[in-house]
């Protein structure tokens, strides 16, 4: 079975209250997930079956098109003509909404959208089952991969520690 390796901006966390009902309440489950994304840059909202944790968008429409210009960079100046056209098109659009609609039409392989589900581990013993919903610039090959965490782990490290725009912080990267 193949799978993408995929890589870009957390925009929505979504996860069932009964992933966590009874283990931990929703302020825990804020700063367990605060240990591995930049919490303080999403809203939380809650209903009686789920906690969905969405990206503040004064941070998207500040600071995607910046951060994006910078990530291209690091390609192939081949793509030079696309990436300007994504970035084009990301600068017209006035809201999250708008640009999280441009990534699901999926024009390109560099701006996209994308949902992957991922468990993570809280109070290092429970797994708690999230949807996260990302707008990814990297979408390579169709690979087969087993036991790339640590790779990917500091793909998520160096994407973060090289960038100054707080949205780094909701940066992640998949094989999904």
């Amino acid at each position: 079975m193949g799978q993408y390796l995929q890589a870009g901006i957390c925009y929505e966390i979504s996860v069932r209250k009964r992933e966590f009902a009874g283990v931990l309440t929703t302020e825990q489950l804020y700063e367990e997930l605060n240990k591995e994304i930049d919490m303080s840059i999403f809203n939380v909202e809650e209903t009686d079956e789920h906690v969905r944790f969405l990206i503040k968008e004064e941070i998207v429409l500040e600071q995607l098109y910046e951060f994006m210009q910078q990530q291209f960079l690091l390609y192939n100046k081949s793509y030079a003509n696309e990436f300007e056209s994504i970035l084009l098109e990301i600068s017209q659009k006035k809201s999250l909404t708008e640009i999280v609609e441009l990534a699901k039409e999926k024009k390109s392989r560099f701006f996209q959208e994308s949902d992957v589900y991922q468990h993570f581990t809280v109070f290092s013993w429970k797994s708690v089952g999230a949807k996260v919903s990302m707008l990814t610039f990297f979408v390579e090959g169709k690979i087969l991969m087993e036991c790339y965490g640590d790779f990917l782990q500091y793909l998520e490290n160096l994407v973060r520690s090289n960038s100054k725009h707080a949205i780094a912080g909701a940066f992640r990267a998949f094989i999904d």
